[in-house]
């Protein structure tokens, strides 16, 4: 479901998948005009937090000038603050206004988060007043210049998950934000993320913009973009900084335990783990946030490449084999690869690699069974020249050599015996099975590498599949000779 993108939102143009570092409209760690020479298009901040500390000088200015950031900046709400500290005062209307007075490009609805909650009463409860709040705005305010964005809860809840996106949808919302993920993720539970992501984009039509809250770290952003989701917020950059803890691809790991800073980027060619240990907190804190800033933003173009060559399969496993509750978020999406093949190109410039028995389950291959099966049925070479089907024939190649049938040593063997019918030629691959080797320069089947061997029970179900075409008879070719398995044979 990943997909390479431009969001325009008033104009402004935003490159997605994209990561929106949060901002906190007061106290500012990092100057706002390093995001954009970092490359940062968008920023997400804290409405409550600016309604609070600074009214008057944001509805005076203006959010782009007070910030001064001239991209694209998403507000949320609050709702997380209005949850914990209780501010009864905060409405959807109040709240609302202000964005929309302050110029904000996107800004979400108020709503209720459900966190990760086990109880079905209070996330059905968090559901009902989020969209309350979610249809207030929008019949007061869907009209304003600011472009709303739709907070989806449910939490644990598949089914509610999915009530919240359809209502919103039906509300009108163009753009819809997943929220809750953050305490999954603290607590690695991604095969709940998995599932959380799934239900609200089957919900949905494919063309919305999906945003996930909470969700910077290098461990889940491949797969959270495989699972749809275009955008991301993330304050991760500056509170692992804080607690002294530094971004790797494959987690964070604590400064204080490192001997060497293995990354190249501005911050960690400019010094050393022990200048970063031994200097003041502030800097040390400062250092640690654009380190880490840079290698989200390596992540997102590093999931942007891999969408552009076809291998974001093939990203999110080699991220997944990190840990294993990955490991297991990464089998969860597995699951889904029929959903996932809805969005999969059928023809890709680069081939597919096979390592494991999880791979067999990619999208590629649901799409290959699928137009695999019409080709079959469709094949001329179910019927002898003279129509008699009684006596027709298929010749089987078995082969672990990828190469195709032109070059590959097999092929000398059998070649007297099958050139007045070549249409009857099938090749068997270990994954994808028997398929009409006139197809083999069509995409993926010579153009698949694994490491996989056919075996002997994938020669029965070849063989099986030809004698429902209608062959009779199925000389199996390989290394050793050929051997005639017919109707009798068991």
């Amino acid at each position: 479901m990943g997909r390479n993108g431009i969001l325009t939102v008033d104009g402004k143009k935003v490159e997605t998948p994209c990561l929106t570092p949060v901002v906190h409209p007061v106290t500012v760690d990092i100057p706002i005009s390093q995001f954009k020479q970092m490359g940062f298009d968008a920023l997400m901040t804290n409405s409550l937090i600016a309604y609070r500390r600074r009214r008057e000088e944001a509805l005076e200015k203006g959010l782009h000038a007070m910030l001064g950031f001239d991209g694209v900046i998403m507000t949320d709400s609050g709702g997380y603050q209005v949850l914990e500290y209780g501010q009864q005062d905060i409405t959807p209307s109040i709240i609302a206004e202000f964005q929309s007075s302050i110029g904000s490009d996107l800004a979400v609805t108020l709503d209720r988060p459900t966190g990760y909650s086990h109880s079905r009463e209070y996330a059905e409860e968090t559901v009902d007043v989020s969209l309350k709040g979610a249809r207030e705005t929008m019949k007061k305010f869907g009209r304003s210049k600011t472009t709303w964005v739709g907070p989806i809860q449910g939490g644990l809840f598949g089914d509610l998950v999915a009530r919240s996106a359809k209502a919103l949808v039906r509300s009108g919302f163009e753009i819809l934000a997943l929220g809750s993920p953050v305490e999954l993720m603290e607590n690695y539970l991604f095969e709940d993320l998995v599932r959380m992501i799934v239900a609200a984009k089957k919900s949905i039509p494919y063309s919305t913009p999906f945003h996930l809250f909470g969700a910077g770290h290098p461990l889940t952003l491949p797969l959270s973009v495989a699972l749809g989701c275009d955008t991301f917020d993330s304050a991760s950059y500056i509170l692992f900084a804080k607690q002294g803890r530094y971004m790797t691809e494959r987690g964070t790991l604590v400064l204080e335990d490192m001997t060497h800073l293995p990354c190249s980027c501005p911050t960690c060619n400019s010094t050393t783990r022990t200048d970063l240990v031994l200097m003041k907190r502030e800097e040390r804190v400062r250092k640690l946030a654009l380190h880490n800033l840079y290698l989200l933003r390596q992540d997102v173009l590093r999931c942007r490449e891999a969408i552009s060559e076809g291998r974001l399969w093939d990203l999110v496993e080699e991220r997944a084999i990190v840990h294993p509750r990955t490991m297991a978020a990464f089998a969860e999406l597995a699951k889904n690869s029929k959903w996932l093949g809805s969005a999969t190109p059928h023809f890709k410039d680069r081939g597919l690699i096979i390592r494991s028995e999880l791979d067999a389950t990619r999208p590629e291959v649901g799409l290959v069974a699928e137009r695999l099966e019409g080709a079959m049925n469709s094949n001329p070479g179910r019927k002898s020249r003279s129509g008699n089907k009684g006596d027709s024939t298929a010749y089987l190649l078995v082969s672990d050599d990828e190469k195709p049938l032109s070059r590959n040593p097999m092929s000398a063997k059998v070649r007297t015996r099958i050139e007045k019918e070549p249409h009857r030629m099938y090749k068997l691959h270990p994954v994808l099975g028997a398929y009409p080797a006139e197809l083999e320069f069509v995409y993926p089947f010579t153009q698949t590498v694994t490491e996989m061997e056919v075996t002997k029970k994938g020669i029965r179900e070849a063989v099986k599949v030809l004698r429902r075409l209608g062959y009779n008879k199925v000389l199996v070719c390989d290394r050793k000779g050929v051997k005639t398995v017919t109707s009798r044979s068991r």
